[in-house]
């Protein structure tokens, strides 16, 4: 089963990978390095980032690339809140909407839409954090399998690394049919 302490351990685990120089060991480290109030619970997370120079385009705007990393990996832990399970991307959009200017902080809103037997679906919001305007907007499309390892592993090394004490899963109410339905 997945839990928001799931999609935390899985947030912390994606964006702390470095090496012992400090230089990313992933491109989701590179791109996410540096978000903060995460929060999550079941069916979504919220967390912010700060539009530093290193995910600014050329413009000085947030990064196109980026933001599809966004939607990729938060919308990914938005799911984790409910199925224990990664899964493997079918499809990610993302609709670019209005200029992300460095210096400020985006604000991520991502969010559980469905949940079938093998689809799973998030949606992700990207806004302005002081004018609260919307920047960019997707969608994740996931297959899900069973026999895909449960990430609770990984979530709970990543809490000890950095000495997080995650607390214990506690039991969720079911998805409502609206969240979960057979695809």
């Amino acid at each position: 089963m997945g839990s928001p302490q799931l999609a935390y351990g899985f947030l912390m685990y994606s964006t702390t990978l470095e090496t012992k120089d400090g230089d990313p060991k992933i491109f989701d480290t590179t791109s996410l390095k540096g978000i903060y109030d995460v929060r999550a619970e079941n069916g979504g997370v919220t967390c912010k980032l700060p539009v530093e120079p290193r995910v600014q385009n050329r413009n000085g705007t947030l990064h196109g690339g980026c933001a599809a990393t966004i939607v990729d990996i938060v919308g990914t832990a938005a799911l984790l809140t409910q199925i224990p399970h990664g899964g493997v991307s079918l499809n990610i959009n993302t609709n670019y909407l209005s200029a992300m200017p460095g210096g400020g902080v985006v604000l991520i809103d991502a969010k559980v839409v469905k949940i079938g037997r093998t689809i799973a679906v998030a949606s992700v919001d990207l806004r302005d954090d002081a004018s609260g305007k919307l920047v960019a907007q997707g969608q994740h499309v996931k297959f899900i399998s069973e026999t895909e390892p449960d990430l609770s592993k990984l979530a709970a090394a990543a809490a000890a690394k950095h000495g997080v004490v995650l607390p214990p899963p506690r039991p969720l109410p079911p998805p409502s049919d609206a969240t979960r339905s057979k695809l």
